[in-house]
């Protein structure tokens, strides 16, 4: 035997030996895992049980005792008339963001952490709760089965309720654009969705845009913290799905973010708005009225056979203060159709506002267009000329 072949079988064996030192021979691994009865709903009363998994694995640690409970279980059927079944996975505690771990083994912190605080399922919220119950169960069966006697730590699921609540732009923003509307009774616009999350003492404002894809197959949701005096976007998030969108949504997004975004929030001393509304037309502060004013300028393009902007004014403006611009801007290659000022999002008793714009962007293949919303702060105290 050469040299060579002589190292490899050493180091062969060495591998072998390390590994089965350092893990136990378990090929089998038995666990419980909570499954849906095939004769019932989740919800109803037997709708659930607890079943007795048995996986085949390399090597097995403590840690895969307690893990395995969220692994996919998959079963098969030979029957055509079952062949839905076919590659099913039938554990319901596989779910994205569904976490259970065993922490620091073999110390005295030892603990097994159930974790649901990032769940990301199309259950319905009942039925959620429900199987996070059952898992609890065979969480600690298998803890009792494996002989772990560390400490039970749960993280519980988010609360739903917490939500954001889109504001209602629509009804302003299809009026004042009205002249690009498709004229197609139920959709007049391709519109994003807009949920404001909250404001700081100083001027920062947070929300959230979930945008209309259409025709891309797509997911697209940003949340942003601005400022609302020098109108720079101080903080963005982007998250994107590109793949089996069937299910996804704006609540699987808050699922998935929800924890980063709140923290966020909390770092620019961002808090909920303790009376959220939208003035759609003038608003009053102080005894006066301040009322909303766009001006545009368009070039008509031969291509394309309409009229796109050039540029863009919104002036803010009050009988007693005088007037003032408060947004200016310049196109060159965009094909936005029309800009204008729809209304105020007040920050409860601050002198500072936030103004909502609206944009009418050409649709990709024309009618219906596209309708975005711009966020634009402003004081309600100085800047102003008579």
């Amino acid at each position: 035997m050469n040299k060579n072949k002589l190292y490899l079988k050493i180091l062969f064996f060495l591998t072998i030996f390390t590994q089965t030192i350092s893990a136990t021979m378990d090929y089998y691994l038995t666990y419980y895992i909570p499954v849906s009865s095939p004769q019932s709903e989740i919800m109803d009363k037997d709708g659930i049980e607890l079943y007795k998994a048995l996986s085949y694995t390399f090597y097995s640690e403590p840690e895969s005792d307690v893990g395995a409970i969220t692994w996919e279980y998959i079963v098969n059927t030979p029957h055509k008339k079952l062949a839905h079944m076919q590659d099913y996975n039938i554990n319901l505690a596989h779910i994205k963001g569904l976490k259970v771990e065993l922490l620091d083994y073999g110390s005295k912190e030892c603990r097994v952490v159930m974790d649901s605080s990032k769940i990301v399922s199309d259950y319905s919220d009942k039925e959620l709760e429900k199987i996070l119950k059952y898992v609890k169960k065979a969480t600690k069966l298998n803890m009792k089965e494996h002989k772990v006697t560390c400490v039970f730590k749960e993280i519980k699921a988010f609360n739903p309720l917490a939500l954001p609540e889109a504001l209602n732009l629509e009804k302003s923003a299809f009026l004042a654009l009205d002249t690009y509307a498709s004229g197609i009774e139920h959709a007049p616009f391709i519109y994003d969705v807009f949920y404001p999350l909250g404001y700081s003492s100083n001027g920062k404002i947070a929300y959230i845009k979930e945008y209309d894809t259409d025709p891309a197959d797509m997911v697209l949701i940003r949340t942003f913290v601005q400022d609302l005096v020098t109108d720079k976007i101080l903080w963005k998030d982007e998250y994107r799905v590109e793949d089996n969108i069937t299910n996804i949504d704006f609540k699987s997004f808050w699922q998935e973010r929800h924890v980063a975004i709140t923290n966020k929030l909390k770092e620019y001393g961002i808090k909920p708005f303790k009376n959220l509304k939208f003035e759609p037309k003038d608003y009053t502060y102080k005894n006066n009225s301040f009322s909303l004013d766009s001006i545009s300028k368009s070039t008509f393009r031969k291509d394309w056979g309409m009229k796109f902007l050039d540029s863009s004014i919104i002036t803010l403006g009050t009988k007693n203060l005088g007037v003032k611009t408060i947004d200016s801007r310049v196109y060159k290659e965009e094909y936005l159709l029309a800009r204008k000022a729809i209304g105020f999002i007040p920050l409860d008793n601050s002198d500072r506002v936030a103004v909502v714009v609206a944009n009418a962007q050409r649709g990709w293949e024309g009618p219906p267009h596209n309708l975005s919303y711009d966020i634009v702060g402003a004081s309600l105290r100085v800047g102003f000329k008579k």
